[in-house]
């Protein structure tokens, strides 16, 4: 074995140790509910809720080539079954030109002025509201 697949296999082990400790934690917890003279309630509590949270990250560690394998399968499976879409959306992306892209900015601005004038200096229309024109730059 490497030392990644070591790496890998400790977490495992401590993951099922804890995970264990989690659920001896519970049963201590249960068997302990109402009997505060002992404490078994709350020590029970915090060995099963800390022997869960330890438990299930070093799962998640251990387990992560694992997941990972999975996540690509699915992403895999994900893209194959769009895979018409998938093209009509980047055919459709790359008919957009910085032409298109410069017109409809233009036609949006237009249509949410409400009032234009012309710019004293350069004669650009301009926002009515504007304090500086935007082609010379100059105060209005």
């Amino acid at each position: 074995m490497n030392k990644k697949t070591t790496f890998f296999l400790i977490f495992k082990i401590i993951s099922f140790l804890f995970i264990i400790l989690s659920i001896f934690g519970f049963i201590l917890s249960a068997k302990g509910f109402g009997d505060f003279e002992t404490n078994n309630f709350m020590i029970g509590a915090v060995l099963g809720t800390v022997g869960l949270f330890i438990g299930i990250t070093c799962l998640m560690i251990g387990f992560r080539s694992e997941l990972a394998k999975i996540a690509i399968k699915s992403a895999k499976h994900i893209q194959e079954e769009n895979k018409e879409d998938l093209k009509d959306i980047a055919d459709t992306s790359a008919k957009i030109t910085s032409d298109a892209v410069k017109v409809t900015t233009k036609n949006i601005k237009e249509g949410l002025k409400e009032e234009t004038i012309y710019c004293k200096h350069c004669g650009l229309l301009i926002d009515a509201d504007s304090i500086f024109c935007s082609q010379c730059g100059k105060k209005q």
